[in-house]
Formats: structure tokens, C-alpha cells, sequence
């Protein structure tokens, strides 16, 4: 079959099926599948395919078709200037937590000169110990080691299999001698033995009544552990204030990411606890990290 022909099939399929943007979702899908741009692809409708590229490219748009995620189903999601792989044991990296590791490495002394710089930065030392709570896919863990080089994480996280998702991406980019894995449960089960000079998560927020809500992508298909977090959505928030005693140095710091109606209360959350507070805005103007200072 011919590149043109599967896709005007594909794309009929994604329309009837209320995938937004059916074209460009059509091409991305074939582009990964061959191995060309799109460019590529709309330059040369009369290319015919093999079978087993049309049977894939069929397959996968059945899946976008029942609305799985598009990041599910090439098995990987850029974030920032690097690739992770990703499946359905973890949550799919967004944009929003790009900003969440540029305010961890700014904090750290190494993100680009042009970031927001209202965020403390920490006391220089040769080496700093850090926690992201939470890890997931191991985005933050892996992009504070391979651009920090004097940081050695813990990352923590409640699955197993997100952990093994997590420790895959630290070896694509040669940063597991610096990371450690953790698998428990933050709020009822880890107790660390040793201080941190910077905690980092992007923990569960949604308060759960606001799950039924979610696109089809989301809630049938990311992982509710990952997503909801109890009546309000501020649970983890609450945990990493009560515990910032105890998880770090003077003068360390907790960078977490919040929902879009959250930014205030979570940084009255830790105000309460007499830390040092900074609110910054997302691309859309939306209240989305909080950082927070033990005095």
C-alpha cells in the first residue's frame, strides 16, 4: 500500500474516532514507524510500503484510535532535550515539569543563565544529595544527574515497575552509578537515615472526585496511583512539609510542581512550617512550581 492511501485510511479512522488534529497525528505515527520525517511523507505519496510497516502502522492507529496516549505507543516521550522511555507503569512527562528541573538545577547552580532567578540557589559544595519523590519515569532523577554532575539522587517511588522504568532511562544516559532506587511508600513507609540538600517531586495532585473528569487519555490509561491524591490533592504536600526537618540540611530546599489552582495553598503549606517560599508561573501563566528554603 502506498504512503498516501494509508494515510487518507488512517486519518478517516482518527476523525471517526474524535482524535483531535487526525493528520498530524496520522503522519507522526507513520514518521516513526519508517523512520523519515513528515516532510517525507507528504513529499512522496506514492511510496509504497512493506506489509509488516502497514500492519504496524494499522495497529497503532487502532490504539490512538481508542485514545491511548501517543507517548504510550511509540514507547517514549521527549522532555526537555532528552528522550525517555516510558509505558504504562508511569506517568507520561510533561511540559510543566520541564520547569520543575530547570528550578532544580538552577537551585543546584547549572541551569541555563536565561531561567527565572527568583529561586534561591543553594550553597556550593563538591557533592549534593538529592530526593525526588516520586520518580516515575525518572525524568527529574536522570536530567538533575546528567546535568549536574556533583548530584547523586535518590529516587523514590511506590512501584516497582515504575522504578524499573526509571532505572532503563538512567542507563541511556549513564547516570545509574549516581542514582539510587528506592521502592516505598513516602507516606507511610520510608524513613530516610541521611539528610538531603534538595527534595524534588511532582507528586499525585488531583483531588479525586476530579478524576471521572479527565480526558480518556489520562484516566484510562495513566497510572491513578500516579495521579490522584485524596480529597484535596495536597496529601504529598502536606507530608514533605511536616517532614522537612528531618529530610533536610539548613538551608536546603523543597521544589515541588502543583496542580493550576494550587500554587497558593501549597505555598502557605510550607510557610506554615517558617520556610522560605517562592511561587513560579508555567508558559501560561499558571502558578505551577513552588519552591521552599529551610531557614
Amino acid at each position: 500500500m502506498t504512503i498516501g492511501n494509508l494515510l487518507k485510511e488512517a486519518i478517516k479512522y482518527l476523525k471517526d474516532n474524535n482524535v483531535e488534529d487526525p493528520s498530524f497525528e496520522a503522519g507522526l505515527l507513520l514518521s516513526h514507524i519508517i523512520g523519515k520525517d513528515q516532510s517525507y511523507i507528504y513529499a512522496h505519496p506514492d511510496y509504497v510500503l512493506n506489509d509488516q510497516s502497514v500492519e504496524k502502522y494499522r495497529s497503532y492507529i487502532k490504539r490512538r484510535g481508542r485514545h491511548e496516549p501517543f507517548s504510550y505507543i511509540i514507547g517514549e516521550c521527549g522532555f526537555w532535550d532528552l528522550t525517555f522511555f516510558v509505558d504504562r507503569h508511569v506517568l507520561i512527562p510533561r511540559e510543566e515539569t520541564e520547569l520543575l528541573a530547570q528550578s532544580a538545577l538552577w537551585a543546584l547552580g547549572k541551569s541555563p543563565a536565561y531561567f527565572n532567578r527568583s529561586i534561591p540557589r543553594l550553597p556550593e559544595k563538591e557533592a549534593y544529595r538529592v530526593l525526588d519523590v516520586g520518580t516515575g519515569s525518572g525524568c527529574l532523577a536522570v536530567s538533575i544527574a546528567k546535568y549536574c554532575d556533583s548530584a547523586f539522587v535518590d529516587a523514590l517511588d511506590i512501584s516497582g515497575d515504575a522504578i524499573a522504568v526509571a532505572r532503563k532511562n538512567s542507563g541511556r544516559y549513564n547516570v545509574e552509578n549516581r542514582i539510587n532506587f528506592i521502592i516505598a511508600d513516602f507516606l507511610n513507609n520510608f524513613h530516610n537515615t541521611e539528610k538531603y540538600d534538595l527534595v524534588v517531586s511532582n507528586p499525585p495532585y488531583i483531588p479525586e472526585n476530579d478524576i471521572p473528569f479527565l480526558a480518556d487519555s489520562v484516566k484510562k490509561y495513566e497510572p491513578h496511583i500516579a495521579l490522584a491524591a485524596g480529597k484535596d490533592g495536597l496529601v504529598f504536600y502536606h507530608a514533605l512539609a511536616d517532614r522537612s526537618s528531618s529530610l533536610l540540611f539548613d538551608h536546603g530546599m523543597i521544589i515541588v510542581e502543583c496542580g493550576f489552582d494550587q500554587g497558593q495553598k501549597v505555598k502557605e503549606i510550607f510557610s506554615e512550617r517558617d520556610m522560605e517560599t517562592v511561587i513560579l508561573k508555567d508558559l501560561a501563566g499558571i502558578e505551577r512550581i513552588v519552591a521552599a528554603r529551610r531557614q
